[in-house]
């Protein structure tokens, strides 16, 4: 006879108040109201402007990578019959609960507090970007119609078109969904009572907190060469209590307001510490070569290709030994990291056409010359890639870093 074995419930309290409980368990994040709220949420199932919520919780729903049969079961469950069953996983009453799921580690959320005179904001996020970061305005691979979600009918836009890092979508690939191996989810609580209008302007300012976070960090899109601002499937839950008796709501919560800097505040360091946390991402090590250029092609692969086709093989074989102190050079990478600057602002039109090529070619000859660690050089390292001036901005860059390699041993 098989004797059942208990499950025993574990629950790691992580913060408690006189509004809410958050505590972690398992693979959940939960947060249960000691007194009814207003919560904003974009959760599929309870989302939306609730005042009966009982729980906000977040969850990891799959591994972020190749976990094809746990994607297979949720997506077989659909979204009503997915949350009733999670939330009974976890104990929580699936009327009365708003979930939202990411492949992120519980293990790696962040609680961060922003405090000034009587307020308080405080954000609990999970972040990743690894999987599937993207710029808003990036082309759209999916297209959602009443029965589910099926590839985009067009062609790619000048912008993706010809990327490396980019691919359509075909039908028998699974569609997007909450369990991302992106995914960045920031449940926010404020301390005091909001207005409906109130909780909607503090949505817009932890997204600009969530874009500025990435933008900081200068993180890529995978779907474009510009710079990434969240990722395709990044969901929010913002909670205010509902006032009692002599208290009164906030309107405000803008960025000329303290409330508008606290979420901003909060908001940024929870994703950015998150982003350490998840991916290992930190200010320090986007001090890269590839980190600067890399969407646009010039990334530690196409650096090795140019260096093979540039130099003689022992020469190519120091370079490729050495790629990684190349690449991390700071003088190097503050370079690149300017050539970057200059070819989006080619992109967004700041630079005409007419000085266009003459600044990005200067500013490969800086790279190539910081490389070299030969300033002097510049002159003459302009010289050696002018003939090239036409070549994609990527292939421009890594031949600006081999050049400027070899001169350093000339």
């Amino acid at each position: 006879m098989t004797v059942p074995v208990p499950v025993i419930e574990v629950r790691m309290l992580l913060e408690e108040t006189d509004r809410y409980a958050l505590h972690r368990q398992g693979r959940y994040l939960v947060v249960a109201f000691a007194r009814p709220h207003r919560v904003l949420g974009t959760c599929r199932v309870n989302g939306g402007m609730s005042e009966s919520l009982t729980h906000v919780a977040n969850h990891q729903s799959c591994e972020g990578v190749a976990h094809l049969a746990r994607y297979e079961r949720v997506l077989s469950l659909g979204a009503r019959d997915y949350h009733v069953q999670t939330c009974l996983d976890a104990g929580l009453p699936p009327e009365t609960t708003a979930l939202m799921g990411t492949a992120a580690n519980m293990q790696c959320a962040v609680v961060a507090h922003a405090d000034a005179e009587d307020l308080r904001v405080t954000v609990v996020a999970t972040a990743g970007v690894t999987g599937n970061a993207v710029r808003a305005g990036d082309t759209a691979a999916w297209h959602e119609e009443a029965d589910g979600s099926r590839p985009a009918r067009r062609g790619c836009s000048a912008e993706t078109a010809g990327q490396t890092g980019f691919a359509r979508p075909t039908a028998g690939d699974p569609p997007p969904d909450d369990s991302g191996s992106g995914t960045i989810v920031t449940l926010v609580l404020i301390n005091r009572p909001c207005t409906p209008a109130c909780l909607v302007r503090a949505a817009t300012m932890v997204t600009e907190a969530k874009c500025t976070a990435l933008l900081d960090l200068r993180m890529p899109s995978l779907q474009s060469s510009g710079l990434a601002t969240g990722t395709g499937t990044d969901q929010l839950a913002i909670a205010a209590p509902l006032p009692r008796e002599a208290e009164w709501e906030r309107h405000w919560a803008g960025g000329h307001n303290i409330l508008g800097e606290l979420l901003g505040r909060a908001t940024h360091d929870a994703v950015t510490r998150c982003l350490l946390l998840q991916n290992g991402i930190v200010p320090e090590l986007r001090r890269t070569i590839c980190a600067a250029l890399g969407r646009f092609g010039c990334d530690e692969a196409a650096l090795r290709v140019c260096a093979e086709s540039e130099l003689d093989a022992p020469g190519a074989a120091v370079f490729a030994a050495n790629l990684q102190a190349i690449i991390h050079d700071p003088h190097s990478a503050a370079a690149a990291y300017g050539l970057a600057e200059i070819l989006d602002l080619v992109r967004t039109g700041v630079l005409h056409a007419e000085v266009a090529r003459e600044a990005v070619l200067n500013q490969a000859a800086l790279l190539a010359a910081a490389v070299a660690v030969q300033p002097e050089r510049f002159v003459r390292l302009r010289a050696d890639l002018a003939p090239h001036q036409g070549l994609p901005d990527g292939r421009l860059a890594a031949l600006a870093v081999v050049r400027g390699f070899a001169y350093k041993w000339d």
